[in-house]
């Protein structure tokens, strides 16, 4: 009897969707965020490809954290994980484990352990070819309550899970969320257990970059668990650095915008890119809206973050960069040396140029017309409702599609083709002009020096633990 029902509760796992969607009403979303994973902010990360994946999990004493990982949801098999806890900046420990030597198309379960605290039993599937699909999601704000609104942890973290939903109910396969900043409002812990509280997000592997909401704290730096931290950089914000991952065929550069140090973001581009030379697509991360032009009085610090970043997405032939920040949704047309080389269209085919493209957020969606759209944006599209994107990777093409949350089709798509490796990307070779864009990193560099030094100045005066905070500046 014990055999055949440990045989019919392993059928019944193995039966329904390795990603649990459902439609969660607000008497269902009560019973999880109580929960104890909620509580504890369990999350799985991305890994450095598909044959890892990083867990982060608080707990309120320090004991060595493990993650019991097996492909039957009985969880006999198993393989155990050990990890690292370290402590966090309100008072608690966050757990950090990675699984490595994961095989590809295969479903496995997983438990977080750490001392008295066992999570439930969660699973996920790896990929098996260069096909995946990811939402991109960004500004999610997660915020922390207020006398004004003593649910707006709760509510912020509700309407992420209702996002991401609504994503599964259109491609039930997608993978991986990618968040382009501001995860939080103010960098708090309770922020980023909110953000983490969604079940989704327990079989859906997560890629975040840092917003500059996200440097009012400092509880990025333990809350994240991420690979390829690039820690040679000279200078680098003092809650985290650039990182890069691989997924299908696919090497997504995740950099810090920040950070001013161009000198130190080159590097690491340049190194991700070495280290993966067999990629056919290179998709950038970053979080400030470099061309829309939608928000007027910051289009003087947007023309300073385009000398910096343009030139690094020319030089390293990146076909896409995700942004966010200003709120607005824009696609740009195929820029290159911050010049218009081709239209926008729903097809493009060896574009000699990237795309970039900022999506509205989600819970602080900006839906008033302000003037000033920039010459550069080939698409705009205003909405006071939260949007997602999914895209749909596969070695020959990215297919993005844009949703407002609750609608059932793409309010826009396009596509990028790609029939050789390069993709119609060429080096610039002009002398000058590469003597400028490093005489321009160089000075960015010492910009970021002083800066960071300011921000951290900033977080004593609002009463964070001074040692915390000199730790985070890590060397």
């Amino acid at each position: 009897m014990k055999k055949l029902l440990c045989f019919v509760l392993t059928a019944v796992l193995l039966a329904t969707s390795v990603v649990p969607t459902f439609a969660m009403s607000e008497t269902s979303w009560d019973s999880v965020w109580s929960s104890a994973d909620a509580e504890a902010g369990l999350i799985m990360f991305v890994g450095s490809d598909e044959s890892e994946r990083n867990f982060t999990w608080y707990t309120e004493e320090q004991n060595t954290p493990s993650v019991v990982v097996s492909t039957n949801g009985m969880l006999t098999d198993s393989e155990k994980f050990e990890g690292t806890s370290v402590k966090a900046t309100e008072g608690d420990f966050a757990n950090h484990v990675t699984v490595t030597e994961l095989e590809e198309d295969t479903v496995y379960y997983y438990k977080c352990i750490s001392g008295d605290y066992e999570s439930d039993v969660y699973s996920f599937k790896t990929a098996s070819d260069d096909e995946f699909k990811a939402v991109y999601m960004t500004d999610i704000h997660i915020t922390q309550n207020s006398e004004e609104n003593p649910y707006s942890l709760k509510n912020t973290s509700y309407n992420l899970n209702n996002a991401l939903e609504d994503a599964l109910s259109k491609e039930s396969d997608i993978s991986l969320l990618l968040s382009t900043g501001d995860q939080a409002s103010d960098g708090l812990e309770c922020e980023y257990k909110a953000f983490a509280a969604s079940p989704l997000l327990k079989s859906i592997s997560v890629a975040t970059t840092i917003g500059n909401h996200d440097l009012k704290g400092a509880e990025y730096k333990t809350f994240s668990n991420l690979p390829n931290e690039y820690e040679k950089a000279a200078v680098s914000s003092y809650i985290g650095d650039d990182y890069w991952f691989v997924k299908g065929d696919v090497l997504f550069l995740v950099v810090d915008s920040n950070n001013a140090s161009g000198a130190d973001h080159y590097k690491f581009v340049k190194k991700a890119v070495e280290s993966n030379p067999d990629v056919k697509w290179k998709v950038m991360m970053a979080h400030h809206d470099l061309y829309s032009g939608r928000i007027p009085h910051r289009e003087s610090e947007n023309e300073l973050l385009r000398l910096i970043w343009a030139p690094i997405v020319d030089a390293f032939g990146i076909d896409l960069v995700l942004l966010g920040h200003s709120h607005y949704y824009t696609v740009s047309n195929v820029l290159r040396n911050n010049k218009i080389v081709a239209p926008l269209e729903s097809e493009m085919v060896d574009p000699n140029g990237t795309i970039y493209m900022v999506s509205c957020s989600i819970n602080r969606p900006r839906g008033d017309d302000e003037i000033g759209l920039n010459e550069e944006i080939g698409f705009d599209y205003l909405t006071e409702e939260p949007t997602y994107n999914i895209l749909i990777c596969s070695e020959d093409s990215i297919t993005v599609e844009s949703y407002e949350v609750g609608d059932e089709e793409p309010f826009y798509s396009y596509t990028l083709v790609k029939t050789t490796d390069d993709g119609g990307h060429e080096y610039n070779s002009n002398i000058f002009k590469n003597i400028f864009n490093a005489i321009v990193r160089f000075i960015s560099k010492i910009v970021a020096f002083f800066s960071n030094f300011g921000r951290l100045y900033d977080l004593r005066e609002d009463g964070f633990d001074v040692k915390i905070i000199d730790g985070l500046l890590g060397r």
